[in-house]
């Protein structure tokens, strides 16, 4: 046996007032643990001899201990493949609407007024149906709405979502939904129809701060500030009994760079003051290149954005709003390893990734695999970045040499493509993570107690 190389750990724990003690973290299970520093120190040099017998069975439950004779990285990479070869959910991506009413510096789309009509909707579940019924592994459907702004298109969301259903109940299946929308029209009835009728619970919105930032930088096209209208949406939203009984969840998304990092402790203490903080879940997000536009010029650097998450997050963990400080383990970095997953915009032109549809970078040549009106035989099954696996493979990324690896997939496929690697946060703070994870739970399992 030998200690796995796929781990990652604190410093020894004196700081803290935890001497002789560190906490460990498996990347191949996505586990930390708290550990004595001699066990680990003789656990780390395969000194098994020397590790109590019930600690030496955890630590090989969990993956810490492995066959001295296994190659660590192909056994990553076989169960990632054959975890992906048992997916029994289709997920396809919908883009049913090429229209927004922001005009985001940092967007990389091309708008316009094209909406998913009715042939184009044909399509959808034409093809839905093709594929459902090409493995018998299937037994559910899940569709993510995107945009453009989705609603916008919110006709051709409700005509489709309705159909599909339909299509799920006939066959027996389960139909999960979820949309990523700026929140600009998700008013307290609209938001009822999406649930009840489109079967749409989670929602994905981007807020830049507090109004001061969020309005210089998320304004309609007209040049009109946006922060207090989205944020009413969303205390409106959460007060549905809707919102509730049927298990929704708003999580807001902060993109950040050099311009706004300042708003974001404040956006959270805005969040916690409209009593939101056990309502919607939160999470932060650098500020990229999308199709060419040189968005991420004003980046943060990947250090600094490491250390002001920990911040933020220990901020939320203050107030009890819902973050998630570790990774889980990754056996798909994204939809582009899922060769049955594809994005659709609202011409039926088929794509790997979803940044790919109203670029001008992306929106055509390599990158499309096809049309929905064209014949299956003419698909480009190879389009750009359905290679991901076989470039992790290659060593052509640093990938395969990372002990991130099995949590991180290898990050964005695209970015990798673009020439700009976009390696987590999590790699450059795993420390204060693992530490501010363990209090969090001990928090959990005394309230629990009492």
């Amino acid at each position: 046996m030998k200690f796995s190389k796929y781990h990652l750990s604190t410093d020894e724990l004196s700081d803290v007032d935890m001497p002789n003690k560190r906490i460990i973290f498996s990347t191949r299970t996505a586990t930390s643990i708290l550990i004595d520093e001699n066990i680990y120190q003789f656990a780390v040099n395969n000194e098994f001899d020397k590790v109590d017998k019930e600690i030496y069975k955890t630590l090989i439950e969990k993956e810490f201990i492995v066959s001295a004779e296994e190659d660590e990285y192909l056994h990553v990479m076989s169960r990632n493949a054959e975890v992906r070869d048992t997916v029994n959910f289709l997920a396809m991506t919908i883009q049913p609407s090429a229209n927004c009413q922001l005009g985001c510096h940092y967007c990389g789309q091309t708008h316009t007024k094209d909406y998913a009509k009715e042939d184009v909707i044909d399509k959808y579940l034409e093809r839905i149906e093709f594929l459902l019924n090409g493995k018998d592994i299937y037994n559910g459907l899940a569709i993510t709405w995107y945009g453009g702004e989705p609603l916008t298109g919110y006709s051709s969301i409700k005509k489709a979502s309705k159909r599909m259903i339909a299509l799920c109940k006939e066959k027996g299946f389960t139909y999960i939904s979820d949309m990523v929308t700026n929140g600009l029209s998700l008013k307290p009835r609209l938001f009822e129809e999406l649930v009840k009728e489109c079967g749409v619970t989670d929602y994905q919105i981007t807020i830049d701060g507090t109004a001061e930032s969020h309005d210089t930088r998320r304004i309609t096209k007209t040049g009109d500030p946006t922060f207090d209208i989205i944020m009413k949406n969303i205390a409106d939203v959460t007060q549905t009994p809707t919102y509730k009984d049927y298990g929704c969840n708003i999580s807001i998304r902060v993109n950040i760079d050099k311009t706004n990092y300042q708003y974001v402790e404040p956006l959270i203490d805005y969040i916690n003051e409209m009593n939101l903080q056990d309502k919607i879940t939160m999470y932060f997000a650098t500020i990229v290149d999308f199709g060419g536009n040189d968005a991420g010029k004003e980046s943060l650097t990947k250090d600094f954005f490491a250390q002001k998450e920990i911040e933020w997050l220990f901020r939320c963990y203050e107030y009890n709003i819902r973050v998630n400080i570790l990774p889980k383990r990754s056996y798909s970095v994204c939809m582009v390893e899922q060769k049955d997953s594809e994005v659709w915009d609202a011409f039926g032109n088929i794509y790997a990734c979803w940044e790919f549809p109203y670029s001008e970078t992306y929106g055509k040549g390599d990158s499309l695999i096809g049309n929905l009106f064209e014949s299956k035989e003419t698909y480009n099954m190879n389009a750009t970045l359905r290679d991901w696996s076989t470039v992790v493979d290659s060593g052509t990324t640093w990938c395969k040499s990372c002990l991130h690896l099995p949590v991180c997939g290898g990050g964005c496929p695209k970015s990798w493509h673009e020439g700009t690697p976009a390696c987590p946060p999590f790699k450059s703070n795993f420390k204060d993570k693992l530490l501010l994870d363990y209090y969090i739970r001990q928090k959990k399992e005394e309230i629990a107690k009492n």
